[in-house]
């Protein structure tokens, strides 16, 4: 499993996590019949669910790879995010297990793959293991 699968196994993993405590804490909550906080709880459930599907295609190549990678790192930001502005707390998120390339790396590549067409690394010297 690559670095990239590795850690956003672990972002997706965490997103789920922090989503669940969310719904449990919020079930005794008033503030769960709020068109705000179910709007946020929609739009966490939708990135956690877009970086479930993205995990299927992770493996076919590597802009899908760092795609996957984005996606999970964003759920989990955003998870840890809802729950602190609706918990008023917020949960530890596990680091990563091992260095991996910046989220704004891994962007910044996969955004000039689709605009100009440059090739993705190989993986070789660049810490995008596949």
């Amino acid at each position: 499993m690559s670095n990239l699968h590795s850690q956003g196994r672990s972002d997706l993993a965490h997103a789920r996590h922090v989503e669940a405590a969310l719904l449990d804490f919020l079930r005794a909550q008033s503030a769960r019949h709020e068109a705000l906080v179910i709007a946020a709880i929609g739009e966490l459930r939708i990135r956690i669910d877009a970086a479930d599907a993205l995990l299927a295609y992770a493996d076919d190549s590597q802009s899908a790879a760092i795609a996957f990678r984005l996606a999970a790192a964003e759920a989990a930001r955003l998870a840890g995010h809802v729950y602190f502005e609706l918990a008023g707390r917020s949960l530890p998120r596990p680091l990563p297990d091992s260095p991996e390339p910046a989220l704004l790396t891994q962007r910044r590549l996969l955004g000039d793959h689709y605009l100009n067409g440059a090739a993705l690394a190989d993986g070789q010297g660049d810490g995008l293991a596949r």
